[in-house]
């Protein structure tokens, strides 16, 4: 990577960067309620909603990582409609 420059815009080298990952931590959760946020508007962000609230469901709360991505998943639905 070093000497390389990407110069597409962030959010769809953040949208690449996800589509390779698995949800299934509260990290993923929160990265994905904020990518469905600076989606809003594009197809993707729908998608990405509903793979970070499946996720949340499997996943245990009660620590400070499922409180903030919990949030960033409450932010979502509302700034999307959803």
């Amino acid at each position: 990577m070093f000497g390389r420059s990407d110069d597409r815009d962030p959010l769809d080298r953040a949208l690449e960067a996800a589509a390779g990952l698995r949800v299934g931590s509260w990290e993923s959760v929160q990265a994905y309620a904020m990518l469905a946020i600076e989606a809003r508007g594009r197809p993707e962000a729908g998608q990405l909603y509903d793979q970070a609230l499946e996720a949340s469901r499997k996943l245990s709360s009660g620590s400070w990582e499922s409180i903030r991505a919990l949030t960033w998943l409450t932010r979502a639905r509302r700034e999307l409609g959803s």
